[in-house]
């Protein structure tokens, strides 16, 4: 456990240490996405993807909301970074996602496919992100269709939110 208590509401510094490894049961209590987002390691695109895709591992039905306003959040200062691209953001969410190989060989894709998906799918349809960066998601998943199907339960409405 990480010292978080069960009462409301969450102290600044439990926002700090979501942001640092996103928990379920402090995702459940989170009131300001925004705080989080401040506290966001933005310092490169593989910091922001694994962010999205340990905050995909923890998301639920309850909590959907929260983590758009949070990958909304993250993404759209990422996007607007000037250390690097919106592509080099994308490119690290897909090798977290495992759809893409990582350089590094000891890399373990950490993501729940589906939900990171589910988020992606919110994201791209946004006025921040960039349509040349929808279209190169788009097409490593129609790409990968299959290979996504196998992972993801349920994906054909969300497969179909990607044809674009």
């Amino acid at each position: 456990s990480s010292g978080i208590n069960a009462e409301w509401p969450l102290r600044p510094g439990d926002y700090k240490a979501f942001a640092k490894d996103p928990q379920e049961s402090t995702l459940e209590k989170i009131l300001k996405p925004e705080v989080v987002v401040e506290e966001v390691d933005r310092s490169s695109p593989a910091s922001v993807a694994a962010f999205l895709g340990k905050l995909s591992t923890v998301m639920n039905n309850k909590t959907e909301i929260t983590c758009q306003k949070l990958t909304d959040g993250v993404l759209k200062l990422s996007f607007s970074s000037t250390n690097y691209s919106p592509g080099d953001v994308m490119n690290e969410l897909l090798v977290v996602m495992g759809l893409i190989k990582s350089e590094d060989k000891d890399f373990k894709p950490n993501a729940d496919v589906g939900n990171l998906l589910r988020l992606l799918s919110h994201s791209i349809s946004q006025d921040y992100f960039p349509d040349p960066t929808a279209r190169i998601i788009a097409a490593f998943i129609r790409k990968d269709e299959d290979k996504i199907m196998s992972k993801v339960n349920d994906c054909s409405n969300l497969l179909n939110s990607f044809k674009i």
